[in-house]
């Protein structure tokens, strides 16, 4: 069982460039970045280890360097930097981001970009793979993942040779561009139920035969299996369904 937290952060200074006048162009000015995010401890309180736990002071390091070594024109542009780099992270869900320039308007203590990760999608590309009455199963599955959202695009069937196992029949491959509010552990969960659902068997020899395999390729754009790094077949989808 899940055991969400939340962690908090408030009020992060830092100094970069931002705005669009001439005279915003001259230095730093300061800007406030407040952050809070959810993650699952079940992992962590089971060995009372801080490896298993969201770095959050790694995160914060970044911010602060990502932030000071660069420069925006609007407050907006920062905020969605911030944003992005948080999103990538698959440990993570329920973020809520606000950025602040102290003095932006006059008579007023400051002005504040708020995102909501309620008010987003997240974006996944699901790898899509079947040796076993593949045709059918390939369409079962694709039944199945159309109601976890919304359907961007998706590219072709095609056949492939086995890759580790070779004493196996060949499989077919596609890939699916799905958005949805599903985190990426619950999109994982859902993945292994559709597998389940459609006889999936899993023994010792994980890549041998199988009825259906869905794997996360990618997260908000993040490799999120390092297959995609060496398979051409898997880079080939993830490049055709960025594109």
């Amino acid at each position: 069982m899940k055991k969400l937290t939340t962690i908090k952060v408030d009020n992060l200074k830092v100094r970069t460039i931002i705005g669009f006048n001439d005279w915003e162009r001259e230095k730093k000015q300061d800007v406030s970045i407040s952050f809070s995010f959810k993650y699952d401890i079940q992992k962590a309180l089971e060995k009372d280890s801080k490896y298993d736990i969201v770095d959050y002071k790694k995160i914060v390091k970044y911010i602060i360097k990502m932030v000071e070594s660069s420069s925006y024109n609007l407050l907006e542009t920062l905020c969605e930097r911030v944003y992005e780099y948080l999103h990538s992270n698959i440990n993570i869900e329920d973020i809520n981001l606000s950025t602040s320039k102290p003095g932006a308007l006059r008579f007023t203590d400051n002005v504040s970009v708020i995102i909501s990760q309620k008010d987003r999608k997240n974006l996944f590309i699901i790898g899509i793979g079947s040796n076993i009455d593949a045709k059918q199963n390939v369409k079962k599955a694709k039944k199945e993942l159309i109601k976890l959202g919304k359907v961007i695009k998706e590219t072709d069937i095609i056949k492939t040779e086995p890759l580790k196992f070779k004493e196996q029949n060949d499989f077919l491959n596609g890939a699916i561009m799905i958005q949805s509010d599903k985190s990426f552990a619950d999109m994982n969960d859902e993945l292994k139920d559709i597998e389940t659902l459609l006889g999936r068997v899993r023994n010792s020899n994980k890549n041998g035969p199988r009825t259906i395999d869905l794997d996360i390729l990618t997260y908000n754009s993040t490799i999120t299996d390092k297959d995609v790094n060496s398979v051409d077949f898997l880079k080939d989808f993830v490049n055709e369904l960025n594109n």
